[in-house]
C-alpha cells in the first residue's frame, strides 16, 4: 500500500482535491520503531514517514420518531474517512485537523496507484452507509434516519510510518498507523531463504 508504487497516471477531475488537510502524526518515529522491535526483537530498522490519501465526509445524522415525520433534535456530527485507494471506510472519533497541503501532493499519491480507484460518489456512498449502520444499532425499530452532508468531501493525507528492517532470523516491513499506533504486517521473510 505504499504511495510510491504505481503507474504515475494522470488524475481525473473527479479525483482531484483542492487544499487537502495534511494531518500530523500522534505517534513518533521512535514509537513506530519500538512497535517494530517488539515484533522482531533485536532488529535494526529504518523508519520512513508517509501519508496516505483519504476522503473525509462530515455528516449530520438525525433520527425521526416513530410517529413524527420531521427530524427532531440537533442530531450528531459524524466524521467518516474513506481510503481513496481501496474504498474502505472507517468512522473517525476525531475531526481531521492539520496544515493545508498542496493539491499536487494529493494528485501524485492518487496518480501513483495502479488499478481502479473509488470515485467521489462511491466514497460518499461508503460514508453514508457506515454512518447509517452505526446509527441503526442505537435506534428503535421503525425510526427514520436522516443523513445530510455538512459539507463536500475533502481530501485528507493521513500519517503513517513504514518500518523496514530485520534481525538474524527475519526481515520485515510493517505499516504503523501514525494516529493510534496500530500496525499491519506488510512483509516478513526468513533470512537465508529465497
Amino acid at each position: 500500500m505504499s504511495a510510491e508504487t504505481g503507474t504515475g497516471r494522470p488524475v481525473g477531475p473527479d479525483l482531484q482535491v483542492v487544499e487537502p488537510v495534511r494531518m500530523d502524526p500522534h505517534v513518533t518515529a521512535a514509537e513506530a520503531l519500538a512497535v517494530f522491535q517488539r515484533k522482531l526483537p533485536g532488529a535494526l530498522a529504518a523508519v520512513q514517514a508517509v501519508h496516505h490519501p483519504f476522503w473525509w465526509a462530515a455528516l449530520d445524522v438525525r433520527t425521526r420518531g416513530l410517529f413524527r415525520r420531521s427530524a427532531s433534535g440537533p442530531g450528531q456530527r459524524m466524521d467518516v474517512l474513506v481510503n481513496a485507494v481501496s474504498g474502505r471506510g472507517m468512522i473517525a472519533d476525531f475531526t481531521p485537523r492539520g496544515a493545508t497541503a498542496g493539491s499536487s501532493e494529493w494528485s501524485s499519491l492518487i496518480g501513483g496507484q495502479s488499478g481502479p480507484l473509488p470515485t467521489r460518489d462511491e466514497a460518499e456512498r461508503t460514508a453514508r452507509s457506515l454512518a447509517r449502520a452505526k446509527v441503526v444499532k442505537t435506534v428503535k425499530l421503525g425510526m427514520g434516519i436522516e443523513i445530510t452532508p455538512a459539507g463536500g468531501l475533502r481530501g485528507v493525507l493521513k500519517p503513517n510510518w513504514i518500518v523496514s528492517g530485520g534481525n538474524a532470523k527475519h526481515e520485515a516491513t510493517i505499516l504503523v498507523d501514525g494516529l493510534d499506533g496500530s500496525h499491519y504486517i506488510v512483509r516478513v521473510d526468513k533470512v537465508g531463504q529465497s
